[in-house]
């Protein structure tokens, strides 16, 4: 399956991964690079209470670079993830 099909299944699918109220730690990093390895293209929703518009595409960054992926697409308080970039 080729990364565009993978990323529009990602897109349209419920999310691999919430991020909860302890917000980014080394447990949750550990969990997204699991799924990463696993699926390629991962879904993550981020709950009211760690992000806001304002701090939600920085939050999604972060976690990024601490899982050494590429950030793909920033949706509300939704993200995707992937371990190659589509560009």
């Amino acid at each position: 399956m080729d990364y565009q099909k993978q990323f529009k299944n990602a897109l349209l699918s419920q999310p691999n991964c919430i991020l909860g109220k302890n917000g980014i730690t080394n447990e949750f990093i550990n969990h997204v690079n699991k799924l990463l390895k696993r699926y390629k293209v991962i879904k993550i929703k981020a709950l009211k209470s760690v992000a806001t518009k304002s701090n939600i595409k920085t939050l999604a960054y972060k976690i990024s670079q601490l899982s050494n992926s590429y950030l793909i697409d920033v949706r509300g308080k939704m993200f995707i993830l992937s371990l190659y970039d589509f560009n």
